[in-house]
């Protein structure tokens, strides 16, 4: 008997490139909307056409061999070939639709973005957002998410950004914490106190090099802020989430940062993924007042992004 025909899907290539980002079978099946077994059942037959093996299965993921090292190269020029078909030949004007991945820092993404996402899609029936609350600028380059908001630039990649907006995070305390205590009138006050908690600000550490509680996401400290337990460095447009939390030493202990929306450059014409990250854009410029507080700086100092821009070379 002959060798049996080995016929290759296209679409198998979604779930290849699913697996080579999200290192899972499960998460890649997630991500693609079907369950696992569909996504091994995919990358089996895949594997079958090509006649090779293209990952190694260890324990942090599914690795890909050399010929699927390979084949990813090919695989993404194939996606952005059919990208760029969409963006070119779909019609502008017609009502968003498909999905739209959006990753963004936890404290943006529920104390901003979530709630204007979920009224901006019901103006579109047939669009879909999956929020994620991702802190990597690399996973818009590796492609887990189409836009992604965040405080740093990439270093590399085909990425192109916008700047949403600076903002100021300081100290903040609840009334009820601060009706407790000594009035604080120098950061040695704060520092004696022992309770502060630290959330992604380095400046601060060098004042208190070892904090009694830290947290790596802002949502855990905003809660223990508003319970009165303790006082935390909290970007303002989170504390102005709580009337009743009050800035601390704002004239000493400020920073300022900077928001950008992230897109790869094979999307950046996609009708719903530009919907998407414009409204994201207009939202932040409407409510600009939360995030830049006056009594650090003059928000009109503040340079916004009329476009995007390529920010790094090609890889």
């Amino acid at each position: 008997m002959g060798q049996s025909y080995r016929r290759f899907e296209w679409d198998d290539l979604r779930f290849f490139l699913g697996v080579c980002r999200h290192k899972t079978v499960s998460a890649a099946g997630q991500q693609l909307g079907v369950d696992h077994a569909t996504v091994s059942r995919r990358i089996a037959r895949l594997e079958h056409a090509l006649n090779t093996k293209l990952f190694e299965h260890r324990q942090t993921g599914f690795v890909p061999t050399p010929a699927g090292t390979r084949l990813r190269r090919m695989a993404e020029v194939v996606e952005a070939s059919i990208s760029a078909c969409e963006a070119e030949l779909s019609d502008a004007d017609s009502a968003l639709e498909g999905v739209v991945r959006i990753g963004a820092p936890d404290c943006f993404a529920a104390c901003f973005l979530g709630p204007r996402l979920a009224a901006f899609c019901k103006r579109y029936p047939k669009l879909h957002v999956d929020l994620l609350a991702n802190t990597s600028p690399s996973s818009v380059a590796q492609r887990e998410v189409d836009i992604f908001v965040g405080t740093s630039l990439p270093i590399e990649g085909r990425i192109i950004s916008r700047k949403l907006t600076d903002y100021h995070a300081g100290l903040f305390a609840s009334q009820s914490y601060l009706g407790g205590r000594a009035p604080i009138g120098s950061v040695s006050d704060v520092v004696s106190d022992g309770y502060i908690c630290i959330c992604g600000v380095d400046d601060l550490f060098a004042l208190v090099p070892r904090p009694q509680f830290r947290s790596a996401n802002v949502l855990p400290l905003l809660q223990a802020v508003r319970d009165g337990e303790a006082i935390a460095v909290l970007p303002s447009y989170v504390a102005h989430q709580s009337d009743d939390l009050i800035p601390v030493l704002p004239a000493q202990i400020n920073f300022r940062r900077s928001l950008y929306v992230l897109l790869h450059e094979d999307n950046k014409n996609l009708t719903r993924v530009r919907a998407v990250s414009d409204f994201i854009f207009s939202e932040v410029q409407k409510n600009r007042s939360i995030f830049l507080s006056e009594q650090a700086f003059d928000p009109s100092e503040c340079d916004v992004g009329d476009e995007f821009a390529a920010n790094s070379s090609p890889v």
